[in-house]
C-alpha cells in the first residue's frame, strides 16, 4: 500500500532518507494530484517533489523573485544520498541560470540518478561543478552528491526528486512521511 492526496495508492512506496540538512524546506509541488503537483501528469515523475528551503524570514528568498542565485536559501545547500545505492547515472556540465533564464534543453540540468533497492531515484537542478560522484560510484545514505542549484529546466534554485520503477513514477516517503505542497520539513 502507498499514499496518494488522500492517503492511499495502489503503488509501494519507497522510503528514504531526507536528503538535505540543516533548515526548514517547503514542498512546492508534490502529492498524487495534478491539482498540487504539475509533474502528476508524466508518468515517471507522478509523485516527484520540489523542495526549497524557507530562509529566516519564512520565505524562500530575499527579494520578490530575484535574480540572484546566492538570495535562494537552498541554493547550495549540501544534497545528500538518500539510500544506500549505486550511481546509475551522472548528467553535468550546465551552468547555474539566473531566474528567469530556464535550460529547456536539459530538463533536469545537473543531476544524479541512484539505484535504491530496485528504484531509480532523480535528484535534479544540481549546482554547476558541485558533483562529487561518478556512474557506478557505490554510497550509502548521508554520502555527499553535490549541491543544490538552478540549473536545467527551473525557476528557481530548488531540489526535484522522484522515484521510479520500470520508467512509471512511485511513492516517496521520508521517514515513513509522505509529502504533498506546502508540507514542512524540519531538520
Amino acid at each position: 500500500m502507498g499514499y496518494s492526496i488522500d492517503g492511499s495508492s495502489d503503488k509501494s512506496a519507497i522510503d528514504l532518507n531526507f536528503p538535505l540538512d540543516q533548515g526548514v524546506y517547503i514542498v512546492g509541488h508534490g502529492g498524487s494530484n495534478p491539482l498540487i503537483n504539475y509533474h502528476n501528469v508524466h508518468d515517471i515523475q507522478t509523485y516527484a517533489l520540489d523542495i526549497s528551503k524557507l530562509n529566516f524570514l519564512g520565505i524562500r528568498a530575499l527579494g520578490i523573485y530575484p535574480s540572484e542565485l546566492d538570495k535562494y536559501a537552498i541554493f547550495g545547500d549540501n544534497l545528500y544520498s538518500p539510500c544506500d545505492g549505486k550511481i546509475l547515472k551522472v548528467d553535468k556540465g550546465y551552468e547555474d541560470l539566473e531566474p528567469p533564464k530556464r535550460g529547456e534543453g536539459h530538463p533536469a540540468g545537473n543531476h544524479v540518478v541512484v539505484q535504491c533497492e530496485d528504484a531509480e531515484i532523480t535528484l535534479a537542478h544540481m549546482k554547476e561543478n558541485s558533483i562529487v560522484v561518478d556512474t557506478l560510484d557505490t554510497v550509502e545514505v548521508g554520502d555527499l552528491l553535490g549541491k543544490v542549484g538552478n540549473s536545467g529546466n527551473t525557476t528557481e534554485p530548488h531540489l526535484h526528486i522522484h522515484a521510479a520503477k520500470d520508467g512509471k513514477g512511485i511513492p516517496v516517503t521520508f521517514n515513513n512521511r509522505f509529502l504533498v505542497r506546502n508540507s514542512i520539513v524540519w531538520k
